[in-house]
């Protein structure tokens, strides 16, 4: 059963919730706009066209692959721990395409982001369910829904014009998650 709530804790988490629901659409399509430059830089690897695709969109089979086990995950050890793990892991897998430097590796990184996707989706919808109930819990939701939104609308146009700077660049939008 879910802790009482202080009068503190409850915005405190409202707050991170909506914050991280910032991060879900972000994690996929923000480096989008980089990705002819890191094709140019690959041109010389082998299947690069396909690789530097599967960059981008790897994250979501990593995400529809590791959601069932987030979710016992978060039965097990609990919904914060998983939601501080997935915010923590978004940060520095999300950021690796800052400092590496082959496609294997870049995946790898892209991996570990559909998992802490995965982990901070599954932690706040049940932190959410957890939390709420009934017409506050509806409200909430589409708060998220809205915060989403948002998180596209601010995210995506950073990541464009970071990929003006290169194509290393739009993945420091990742820090976000801090």
């Amino acid at each position: 059963s879910p802790a009482p709530q202080t009068s503190f804790a409850k915005p405190l988490l409202r707050g991170t919730l909506l914050a991280a629901s910032t991060l879900t659409i972000m994690a996929g399509a923000t480096i989008a706009p980089g990705l002819p430059r890191m094709q140019a830089h690959f041109a010389d690897v082998a299947q690069a066209d396909l690789l530097v695709r599967l960059v981008l969109t790897i994250v979501a089979l990593a995400v529809a692959l590791f959601s069932p086990i987030a979710g016992l995950l978060a039965d097990r050890f609990g919904r914060k721990p998983l939601l501080l793990f997935g915010l923590a892991l978004y940060a520095v897998a999300g950021t690796s395409g800052l400092y590496l430097e082959t496609l294997p590796a870049l995946l790898f990184g892209r991996v570990l982001l559909g998992v802490a996707v995965s982990s901070i989706t599954t932690a706040s919808s049940t932190l959410v369910a957890d939390s709420f109930t009934g017409v506050q819990r509806t409200q909430f939701i589409g708060l998220q829904a809205a915060f989403t939104g948002f998180g596209g609308v601010l995210f995506l146009p950073l990541g464009g014009t970071l990929a003006d700077i290169g194509w290393h660049a739009p993945f420091a939008v990742y820090f976000a998650s801090l």
